[in-house]
């Protein structure tokens, strides 16, 4: 069959169309502070303690149609822990745990995202804790999540994402008999569509 001129010249119209159409770039979210925080807990003998951040700020990069391609920023002031008791706060704020004067903010950098649900996602990145940088894994979830009755929650979605580090990794080694070196972090995040 042969190809006429007109198909000929529709054929590289539709390739010129297709080679300047723009490319579909990730969406750029940042974490609604009001509706934010990370939780930690940890063993005390017999006993789970459990404690939060309440501030807690960064930006998500987030690309559905390339999950892989999407990245995440997240800084959590250490000064703003919180356990209920003012003198294990005062104890964690200090020298011997997140060292706040010295180091005041806990980092999170993603390098790598791995998908395994159309929600979920496995992302390996660096967690800088007390000056000291590590590679984590995040389990994470990203899911819709609009409330009509608030206009500035159009677009929004939840960001969850779940790891364990070892807390004497990061030179926070006192108390070894009394407290677990394992502990539990959980990422609460509100992301709003960054205008």
């Amino acid at each position: 069959m042969k190809t006429t001129p007109n198909a000929m010249l529709s054929i590289a119209m539709l390739a010129s169309a297709i080679a300047l159409a723009p490319a579909v770039q990730a969406e750029s979210y940042v974490f609604n502070s009001r509706k934010s925080e990370v939780r930690f807990t940890y063993a005390m003998g017999v006993l789970t303690q459990r404690g939060r951040f309440s501030q807690v700020e960064g930006d998500l990069q987030f690309d559905e149609r390339a999950p892989e391609k999407s990245r995440v920023f997240a800084k959590i002031a250490t000064a703003s822990i919180e356990t209920g008791q003012p003198i294990v706060d005062d104890e964690l704020k200090g020298a011997n745990f997140f060292n706040a004067k010295a180091s005041p903010t806990v980092t999170f950098r993603s390098q790598s995202v791995k998908p395994i649900a159309p929600d979920a996602a496995l992302i390996t990145g660096d967690i800088t804790v007390n000056g000291i940088t590590k590679p984590v894994t995040l389990d994470v979830k990203v899911t819709a999540h609009e409330d009509p009755a608030l206009k500035y929650s159009k677009g929004s979605k939840k960001f969850v994402g779940t790891t364990k580090i070892s807390r004497s990794a990061f030179k926070m080694d006192s108390y070894p008999d009394m407290v677990g070196d394992e502990i539990a972090i959980e990422i609460d995040a509100i992301v709003r569509p960054k205008k």
